[in-house]
This record gives C-alpha cells, structure tokens and sequence, in this order.
C-alpha cells in the first residue's frame, strides 16, 4: 500500500478492511453483540450513482463509502457494486435498526433522511455537510 508524506492511505485493499459484528444469535441480539472496531472506518463521505443506463436491463447501483480508518489518519475509500436488492437490504436493515434504537432516535433519522431528500440529495457530499 503506497503513503503519501501526510501518512495517508492513497489506495487501499478492500480484503483488508477491518471491523466486524458476532453475536450469539446474529447482530439483533439486544445488549449481547460485540462489535470489534479495529481498522474500522469512521464514514465521512458517501456517493451513489448508476452504472449503466435507466431502463437497460440489470441497472447496477455503485456506492463509494469512505472515511478515516479508526485510531489512525489514513483514509480507506471503497466503492461497492450491487443491484436493488443489495441497495434494498441495507436500507431495510438501517430503517430496522432505527425502530430499534428507539422513537427518538428513529425520529431523528427520518426527520434527516426527509431532508435529504427534499434537497435532491443529487450532489456529492461529506457526511455532516448542511450547505
């Protein structure tokens, strides 16, 4: 893996991302999931775009996730190719985690997802970004 002066990651491996979720009966297990954090990434940017054209057969959804890598400075940058049930998953599994977490927390998200989605959410943004 190649650095910059500044120390931080150009390009990374994706096989070797860090993190993960056990649980005894899977992640929904309430106050019995262990979550490691080492090389996890702190998400800071998310991009969404099509890959292929609208009404083609199998539209591919691509996502580019990226962050800095927990308790270091480099920078992992990952994009993830997947079609609408993979994008139909992980927007299940939040919106479940969200009930979840409970009314305020889940009022909280779908105020922001509202948000987003009333300002087109079209352009590329940082985590965070209100402008």
């Amino acid at each position: 893996m190649s650095k910059k002066r500044t120390g931080r990651r150009i390009s990374g491996d994706p096989r070797k991302s860090g993190g993960g979720i056990a649980g005894p009966g899977g992640p929904h297990d309430a106050n019995a999931v262990i979550i490691d954090t080492t090389d996890s990434v702190l998400l800071d940017g998310a991009t969404v775009s099509l890959m292929g054209a609208p009404g083609r057969p199998n539209p591919i959804l691509a996502v580019l996730l990226e962050g800095r890598i927990n308790k270091t400075r480099d920078r992992a940058r990952n994009l993830y190719l997947m079609n609408e049930d993979g994008a139909a998953a992980i927007v299940s599994q939040v919106l479940a985690l969200a009930g979840r977490m409970g009314p305020e927390f889940e009022a909280r998200f779908h105020e922001r997802v509202q948000q987003l989605a009333t300002e087109g959410a079209t352009r590329p943004r940082r985590l965070g970004d209100e402008s």
